[in-house]
């Protein structure tokens, strides 16, 4: 995975269904590097309130994204709260 923050031409990732759990953590720590990143799809990851939390600042960074996908993993309303302001 570290390997990934070297592709920073990278528009596309296509994360879905891997049961990412807590390594959504090395996830947030290569993001910041895909600065060309507009599309991001992370859905049925297992992504929880704690997830979003990690996720977050390192989505800041991402001012290209225009589609994230996050659907069907564990993120609560509390989650929601701190991911809406970003989007």
């Amino acid at each position: 995975a570290p390997a990934l923050q070297h592709l920073t031409c990278l528009t596309y990732l296509n994360l879905r269904g891997n049961q990412m759990g807590d390594g959504i953590k090395v996830l947030a720590n290569i993001l910041p590097h895909l600065v060309s990143l507009t599309f991001l799809d992370i859905t049925y990851n297992k992504v929880t309130f704690e997830g979003v939390r990690i996720l977050v600042p390192a989505l800041q960074h991402l001012t290209s994204l225009t589609s994230l996908h996050l659907g069907n993993n564990e993120i609560t309303d509390d989650g929601m709260k701190i991911l809406c302001p970003i989007l």
